[in-house]
């Protein structure tokens, strides 16, 4: 008896302590498998993703006049923006020259911002709100660098679309479904931070009390099937 007591007590114990995460992982896991991950990739809110490449027949600045211009340059591609040739100039910063102009585009003010946001935006809604975001990035940028614009449209969606201002790139993309996601991904993982080790000490502490909690279970249902058998012995 006093073991299957103290299979009892060891047993209620972990589900006390455990459940609200064994709960936890049940909730973010059914979302994680019911909602689709182009859905939260937000796919279908982009358009353009693919752009013509661009040759150097096609732009009115030759490649030397670039170079020239930039000599600290330790690599210049030509490639388009919003179907418009430019380069892109990489040396001690990323910069892009308008390929027909020679006209120095970064870094991309906010009006060019917003034009490549459009660009992009496969739906049809409005501009809620522009902003550098400069400080205090939110999480669900995981650490891009600084300073970045973020455009965010009036839709269903929340979305908000991140443009890279040297290179005038659209990153990211980001809206409600995703960011329910990002919770949940981090109550999945118990990474409270940066929402992405998992292996974190966290995580690890918490599954090996878990596997002691089902192994307790099993402890508790043999006993349990042993006094029943018992009892059908002795009638």
């Amino acid at each position: 008896m006093k073991a299957i007591r103290l299979s009892r007590k060891i047993h209620k114990w972990f589900a006390l302590v455990l459940g609200v995460q064994l709960f936890l992982w049940a909730l973010s896991g059914f979302y994680m498998v019911a909602v689709h991950i182009d859905i939260i990739h937000g796919d279908m809110l982009i358009e353009n993703v693919q752009q013509s490449v661009m040759t150097p027949g096609t732009v009115l600045v030759p490649f030397e006049q670039v170079a020239n211009a930039h000599p600290d340059a330790s690599s210049i591609t030509l490639k388009t923006m919003m179907s418009r040739p430019v380069y892109r100039i990489e040396g001690a910063e990323v910069r892009i020259v308008d390929a027909n102009t020679g006209e120095l585009l970064s870094p991309l003010n906010e009006q060019l911002a917003t034009e490549v946001a459009t660009f992009h935006y496969a739906g049809d809604s409005g501009i809620q709100g522009v902003m550098l975001v400069e400080n205090d990035p939110p999480t669900e940028l995981q650490g891009r660098p600084l300073p970045i614009w973020r455009v965010d449209f009036d839709d269903v969606w929340n979305s908000s679309f991140y443009i890279e201002p040297s290179s005038g790139e659209f990153t990211i993309r980001r809206h409600t479904l995703w960011r329910v996601f990002d919770f949940l991904w981090m109550l999945h993982i118990m990474d409270y931070d940066e929402r992405e080790d998992i292996n974190n000490t966290v995580l690890r502490v918490v599954s090996v009390l878990g596997t002691l909690m089902g192994l307790s279970g099993v402890w508790l249902l043999f006993y349990s099937f042993n006094n029943s058998r018992k009892r059908v012995l002795t009638q």
